[in-house]
């Protein structure tokens, strides 16, 4: 995609700002607080559906995004975005049984190293991988696990 398809904007939530990437038909980054991505500082017609299914989200009216999305890593990297996008809503894995899943057991550690560079906060779920111990790795996954427990009810 071309250099000057590629937008940003940042959207205010009740839980904080929140900037979002576009390059004209997928969104491309997703961040927690204001951030200066590559592009103009406008929105755009991805970057508004994207903030509106991340307010839904946020709201407890919305399990699922369903908003295009591309994230710019490597093939594994990919590979392991996406099978966190598909753990289900209100529900954890570790990194070790993310590998399995992808049928490489022994990559536990690498599939960790690529959920921590996530472009894509809450549309690749990356809160609902927890530790061994099956504890979340930070206080913002803590409140989003709790949010997806209480309305998973």
């Amino acid at each position: 995609m071309a250099c000057d398809a590629r937008t940003f904007f940042t959207y205010p939530t009740a839980f904080g700002p929140v900037t979002i990437g576009a390059d004209g038909t997928s969104v491309t980054a997703i961040v927690l607080g204001e951030a200066a991505l590559p592009g103009k500082r406008r929105p755009s017609a991805v970057s508004n559906r994207c903030a509106t299914e991340i307010m839904e989200y946020l709201s407890g009216k919305r399990t699922a995004f369903t908003v295009p999305w591309a994230a710019a890593g490597t093939p594994f990297q990919k590979e392991a975005w996406e099978a966190v996008a598909r753990i289900p809503y209100g529900q954890v894995r570790t990194t070790r049984e993310l590998a399995g899943a992808l049928g490489a057991p022994e990559s536990f550690r690498t599939v960790g190293a690529a959920v921590r560079k996530s472009p894509l906060a809450l549309i690749i779920p990356t809160h609902r991988i927890v530790t061994a111990a099956g504890k979340p790795v930070s206080p913002v996954a803590t409140a989003l696990l709790n949010l997806e427990r209480q309305n998973a009810r």
